[in-house]
Order: C-alpha cells, then sequence, then structure tokens
C-alpha cells in the first residue's frame, strides 16, 4: 500500500497545510469552550472542522489512488477495500 512517503513533496505540504488549519480550528473551539460560548456556535465550528477533516481525508485518499495508478501498479482488492471502509466508517 502506498504510504505518504511516497507522495511528492507538493502534494504533502498541501496535506500538511490543511491539517495545520484542522489544528487550528480544534485550539478555537478550545478556546469556545474555555469561554463558555454557545452550544450552538461551537456545534457550527466542530461541523466545520469535521468537514475540513473529511476533505483531507478524501483528498489524501485521491493522491494515493493516482500515486497508484502512475505507477501503473493499482492497489490489490483487499488494500482498496480496507481503505474505502476506513473512509465510509470513519476508520472504524
Amino acid at each position: 500500500m502506498t504510504s505518504v512517503a511516497q507522495l511528492d513533496e507538493v502534494t504533502r505540504t498541501e496535506l500538511i497545510e490543511r491539517l495545520r488549519r484542522i489544528e487550528g480550528q480544534a485550539r478555537g473551539i478550545a478556546r469556545m469552550i474555555e469561554e463558555g460560548r454557545e452550544c450552538l456556535d461551537v456545534v457550527q465550528q466542530l461541523t466545520a472542522m469535521r468537514a475540513a477533516a473529511d476533505s483531507l481525508c478524501v483528498e489524501l485518499v485521491q493522491a494515493m489512488l493516482e500515486r497508484c495508478f502512475l505507477d501503473g501498479s493499482p492497489p490489490p482488492p483487499q488494500q482498496l477495500a480496507r481503505v474505502l471502509k476506513a473512509v465510509v466508517r470513519g476508520g472504524r
């Protein structure tokens, strides 16, 4: 299976930048909770953070598949099934 080390530097940099934005969102949400902000506001920010994480996950899977197909060696069906299952079930 493809590891992130096999992705090109630009893709890895973009993924890290997006992850750092999500990290900033998490810190902001923690601050909101510490400040006692409205529950609805916190939930909206959590939803936005979850959407960003989901989008990052899709981006990583897409990059992995592109890398596999560019190499001419698609992943074995069992590995592809594991990846899709992890995405659909949130890693469970």
